[in-house]
C-alpha cells in the first residue's frame, strides 16, 4: 500500500498482517512493516498505544522524542521504541527508513531489555547492516507479491531482535557475499527508477564487470538486471495508476520512459491492457 501520510513521499509502501491466534499467543508476530521516504512535515506522535517499533535508517535524519530523552538517528542507524511509552518522531529535513510494528506474549518486555542494555533507543551496533538488509529483503519480497507465512514472518522479528543486542560477543552470522551485493543493486534501481539505467551503470555501481554483474544477478533473482528494472516499472506503474491521480504522461516520465507512448507500449506488451484500462479496472 501507498502511504498518504504528510511528509511521506509517494514511492513508499507498507504492509500489514493479521496474524493467527497461535502466533498471537505464544509467538512473535509482525503487524506493519514499510519502507518510508519522508520529507520535512513528518511527524508521529502517539500517546502510548500501539505495540513495539523497529527503525532501520538508510539515509538521512529522524528524530526521536522518549522516555524524556532526543536522539537523532541518521544512516545506519536503528531505533528500538515501546510505542505502549508515549514517543514523538519525526524528519528534519528528510529521511528514508525501513520499519516493522511486531507483537508477541514478550514482545515489550525483550524491546525494554534491549533498551536498557543498550543505554537507550538509539542503536549503532555491528549488526545493523545485517537488521536493514533482512528488512529490505523482506518489503522486496512483500512488493513483488510473493508469498510469506507467519512462520518466516515470525522467524524475520525474532531475528531482528536477536541481532539487537549491545553485546560485542553476539555479531551477525555473515550472509552471501553475492546476495548483499545484489541487494545493493536492488536497492539503487528502485531509488534511482526514474533515470534510464543501463547495464554499465549497475555494473559501475556493484563494481564488477558486466559479464561478472549480470551472471551473478540473474542467479540470485532469477532474471537479468534489464527485466528486473523493467518489471519494477510496471509494477509501480501499477500502483501508481491504482493510487494516484497522475496522468499517463506524468507517470511515464516519472519512470524514465522516454515518451508516454513507449510507456503504454511496455505497459500493454506486459499487462495485455492499456495503463488506462487498468486504471478503470475495479479494485
Amino acid at each position: 500500500m501507498i502511504c498518504t501520510e504528510t511528509g511521506v513521499l509517494p514511492n513508499s509502501h507498507y504492509f500489514f498482517f493479521t496474524p493467527s491466534t497461535i502466533f498471537e499467543k505464544y509467538y512473535y508476530y509482525l503487524l506493519v512493516c514499510g519502507h518510508f521516504h519522508c520529507q520535512y512535515g513528518y511527524k508521529i506522535k502517539r500517546k502510548g498505544n500501539t505495540e513495539p517499533l523497529l527503525i532501520c535508517i538508510l539515509d538521512g535524519q529522524l528524530h526521536l522524542d522518549y522516555e524524556n530523552k532526543q536522539y537523532t538517528g541518521r544512516k545506519g542507524d536503528i531505533l528500538l521504541i515501546d510505542c505502549h511509552k508515549p514517543h514523538t518522531y519525526y524528519s528534519d529535513p528528510s529521511c528514508n527508513f525501513l520499519f516493522l510494528h511486531f507483537g508477541g506474549s514478550d514482545s515489550v518486555r525483550i524491546t525494554n531489555h534491549l533498551i536498557s542494555q543498550n543505554g537507550g533507543a538509539l542503536f549503532q551496533l555491528e549488526t545493523n547492516q545485517a537488521i536493514s538488509q533482512i528488512l529490505y529483503e523482506l518489503i522486496t519480497k512483500l512488493y513483488y507479491e510473493q508469498t510469506i507465512n507467519d512462520i518466516e514472518l515470525s522467524c524475520i522479528v525474532y531475528n531482528c531482535l536477536c541481532l539487537t543486542q549491545a553485546i560485542n560477543e553476539i555479531l551477525a552470522t555473515p550472509s552471501s557475499p553475492n546476495s548483499s551485493i545484489i541487494s545493493n543493486s536492488i536497492y539503487y534501481i528502485r531509488n534511482n527508477i526514474s533515470k534510464s539505467l543501463t547495464l554499465k551503470d549497475l555494473a559501475d555501481q556493484a563494481s564488477l564487470s558486466i559479464y561478472y554483474f549480470s551472471h551473478l544477478f540473474k542467479k540470485e533473482t532469477g532474471i537479468s538486471p534489464i527485466e528486473y528494472i523493467a518489471l519494477t516499472k510496471i509494477n509501480i506503474a501499477k500502483t501508481m495508476l491504482k493510487t494516484t491521480q497522475s496522468s499517463v504522461s506524468e507517470i511515464a516520465e516519472s519512470l524514465g520512459y522516454s515518451s508516454s507512448s513507449s510507456f503504454i507500449n511496455a505497459f500493454t506488451s506486459r499487462v495485455e491492457i492499456s495503463p488506462m484500462k487498468f486504471r478503470n479496472m475495479p479494485k
